[in-house]
């Protein structure tokens, strides 16, 4: 159960963005980045749905702790994800810079920097890397454990998602000219869920009763 309020947290995060960005004027979900959404008028929802997140992956990291107790990243992938949702709560305060055509008016491309805009973007990359390497800790968890090799090669390629969508955000993002421009949103929606799908699919033989933590 415990599991369950806070993934059920993470898997919000995403219902909420796609909602917004259906909605939002002016806004191109396929294009403009879910940081974005911060801006403008109603950039409060997006703001509060980065806390509610972070705060969701703050509760998984200490329910992790309790169910992994002892073994082999039994500490390290609870402070991965405490790390990860520390910096989910910081980007809800420091909202991204506008730029690249939104809110209305914004510049193009990038727009000039702040303070703000420059601390978003560096706790955002903080996230992504604690994403990414929590998924690889726990894959090496259940890789010690033979008959959950399978759901090591799960996590493994969960981990990885990121690293291959996010250097298309980047591209799409940065150069209007590339095959991927217009795409940025798009990528960068496919990267960032990799938490939330292998938290979601993970509590499926939870919930039928599998000690998957214990060998």
């Amino acid at each position: 159960m415990w599991l369950t309020y806070g993934t059920a947290g993470t898997v919000l995060f995403p219902v909420i963005y796609l909602i917004e960005g259906a909605t939002r004027p002016d806004y191109n979900a396929l294009q403009q980045a879910i940081s974005a959404l911060s801006l403008g008028p109603d950039g409060w929802i997006q703001q509060v749905n980065f806390a509610l997140c972070g705060v969701s992956v703050l509760w998984l990291a200490f329910v992790w702790r309790q169910v992994l107790r002892d073994g082999v990243c039994a500490t390290l992938y609870p402070i991965i994800r405490g790390i990860e949702g520390v910096g989910l709560v910081a980007i809800a305060i420091f909202s991204q810079d506008p730029g690249y055509g939104y809110p209305p008016g914004a510049p193009a491309g990038a727009g000039p920097s702040t303070l703000g805009g420059t601390l978003h973007l560096s706790f955002t990359i903080l996230v992504v890397q604690a994403m990414c390497l929590g998924l690889l800790v726990i894959a090496w968890r259940f890789w010690k454990t033979p008959h959950l090799r399978g759901w090591a090669a799960f996590s493994l390629a969960c981990g990885l998602l990121p690293m291959v969508f996010m250097p298309f955000f980047v591209l799409a993002q940065n150069n209007p000219h590339s095959a991927f421009a217009g795409y940025a949103g798009l990528f960068e929606r496919l990267a960032t869920n990799a938490d939330t799908i292998w938290g979601t699919v993970l509590l499926i033989p939870f919930w039928a009763g599998k000690r998957l933590m214990r060998p």
